[in-house]
């Protein structure tokens, strides 16, 4: 029988009744923190009383915040100025009764505001504190800010990326934002197994230069075997040939990898007999003059369009596969069987949803809409214990933001008692 989780019956969380505080902005902390909360973690998102950056960036027609939407689905949200002392005091109290916190601002930030990993582990023994940055927190780049294009071109793979004439590119996606924020999620999650263990809390610290450098391992086992530097190479591979693309007639373009296992397969349905051609004649061999035989294959791909050869290169066992654009995958009947894009405008806010691509009865992946600023100030101070006076003087004086500041104190009550609740399910869950 094959292993399938397509129709089981959905079981407990991964990360059910684990608390994430999310001090994060841009894309690789929101990132690493919407993966903990797709696996079932309770995520409260920090952001200043005007508002997490991204929000601003607002796209389409409708001028929606769509990039802030997408990562921070699920999540609450507390308005909080944490520059203020009254602020710092709150993000203080709710590291004492969190499980994880991740953080992105400059090297050093989160210390000059008392809230620093050293701040906090004396009160927060079993915190996993997770700090993710363009370097790291040492080294002598620790200071240099970091962002995706500079991460990219700074940990070799600007140099290899592009096509074989010299002209570079970087990678389409940013590559090393949401690498960086799986590198975090791994390490929260491999700290938390340890925690809960009793062997105390963690410090973790991922950067994204690390994050892409640590992925080249085809390109430093090729410059440590041969000496040379390697280069581009468009769509082709380091080591094997022919893995690259093609176009076909109808000039729609797939891609094959037809390593060794599959090079017989593959002469056999573009009818090409080079058996006796000694360029060919070994893996290595077709490597070393693979322009000459991208040549050859380019020129019966040439005869038939796409589809032709893909239902005869698939049915040989030989790997293609047609080169998407962002629109047919978010059309394509395998990715949405495997639920990897939401179409569910009512219940996200939102036309499409990314999935974390972790299937499992126990990962429930997205499962809302993205807060709305400072939506959950109310509710959460009043958690923590302040009265409706305090709470009402905080929003006075712009240390806290509430979504709607009129409701704010009107609230308070009504919070407390859902905190009350809230705080008894969740102690019930950790059980």
């Amino acid at each position: 029988m094959t292993a399938t989780t397509e129709s089981a019956e959905p079981g407990p969380a991964f990360l059910r009744g684990v608390r994430v505080l999310d001090v994060t902005g841009a894309l690789a902390g929101p990132y690493c923190t919407t993966i903990l909360s797709d696996l079932g973690a309770d995520v409260l998102k920090i952001e200043p009383v005007k508002g997490d950056g991204m929000r601003a960036r607002r796209m389409g027609p409708e001028r929606r915040s769509i990039p802030f939407d997408l990562t921070h689905r699920d999540k609450q949200s507390l308005a909080v100025d944490m520059k203020s002392p009254a602020g710092a005091d709150i993000v203080r109290s709710l590291a004492r009764r969190s499980d994880v916190l991740v953080e992105n601002f400059r090297v050093g930030a989160m210390a000059r505001l008392g809230l620093g990993y050293e701040d906090l582990r004396t009160e927060c023994p079993d915190l996993v504190y997770c700090s993710i940055s363009g370097f790291g927190q040492f080294g002598p780049m620790r200071d240099a800010k970091g962002i995706d294009l500079i991460a990219q071109a700074y940990s070799g793979l600007m140099s290899v990326t592009g096509s074989i004439d010299g002209q570079l590119a970087k990678a389409g996606f940013p590559i090393s934002d949401v690498g960086t924020g799986m590198w975090g999620a791994i390490g929260v999650l491999a700290a938390l197994l340890r925690a809960r263990a009793g062997g105390g809390g963690a410090y973790i610290d991922v950067a994204l230069a690390d994050s892409v450098a640590a992925w080249s391992l085809w390109e430093v086992a090729d410059y440590v075997a041969t000496g040379v530097e390697p280069a581009p190479l468009g769509t082709a591979h380091r080591l094997a040939a022919p893995y690259e693309a093609f176009t076909c007639q109808d000039g729609a373009t797939l891609v094959l990898g037809a390593v060794d296992r599959a090079w017989e397969a593959l002469c056999a349905v573009l009818e090409l007999d080079l058996r006796d051609d000694p360029r060919f004649a070994t893996e290595y061999e077709r490597f070393l003059h693979r322009a000459p035989l991208a040549e050859i294959i380019q020129a019966r791909f040439a005869t038939a369009p796409r589809n032709h050869w893909m239902g005869a290169l698939r049915a040989a066992g030989v790997p293609c596969g047609p080169v998407n654009g962002i629109s047919d995958i978010l059309s394509d009947e395998q990715f949405a069987a495997r639920g990897l894009f939401v179409h569910d405008e009512e219940r996200f806010a939102e036309p499409t949803i990314v999935n974390t691509p972790i299937v499992a009865d126990g990962a429930p992946r997205a499962r809302g809409r993205a807060p709305e600023l400072g939506a959950d100030t109310v509710a959460v101070l009043a958690e923590l214990g302040y009265d409706d006076e305090q709470i009402a003087a905080l929003v006075e004086v712009g240390v806290v933001g509430v979504h709607d500041a009129d409701e704010a104190t009107a609230g308070a009550a009504h919070a407390r008692t859902d905190a009350t609740t809230s705080a008894a399910r969740s102690a019930e869950t950790r059980k």
